[in-house]
């Protein structure tokens, strides 16, 4: 696989079990609801690329807990996720993302069955 086309991202929990979603701007690539994800920068490694887009993209500092067996294809390339979890560190989220929301996973499960990439909304 070209590490060109691959997007890192996270999937993280908090300690109540809810799960969090980001909405990105304009609904790009037809996602309503999803997860944190992008390319690497540079040399960054996997779990670096997976930290850097979830904190740009939601706010939220996390820590890596495992990787999720697996690369999903997504709208526009292969992704890889990594479980994660908060770490406490809190910044605005970047202006790729309209809206962030934590959801318990019934709630997750319907809000991303929202978005209308047919193949990102399967992955998800």
């Amino acid at each position: 696989m070209n590490a060109g086309s691959v997007s890192y991202g996270g999937v993280v929990f908090d300690d109540e079990g809810r799960v969090l979603l980001r909405e990105p701007r304009g609904h790009f690539d037809g996602y309503v609801w999803t997860f944190p994800k992008g390319r690497p920068d540079g040399d960054e490694t996997p779990e670096e690329t997976a930290l850097r887009e979830t904190l740009e993209e939601t706010g939220v500092g996390c820590e890596v807990v495992e990787e999720i067996s697996g690369s999903f294809r997504g709208g526009t390339g292969n992704n890889v996720y990594f479980l994660m979890r908060p770490n406490g560190r809190y910044v605005p989220p970047d202006d790729e993302t309209w809206c962030v929301r934590w959801a318990a996973p019934d709630e997750a499960q319907e809000l991303i069955t929202k978005s209308r990439n047919n193949r990102g909304r399967e992955r998800d």
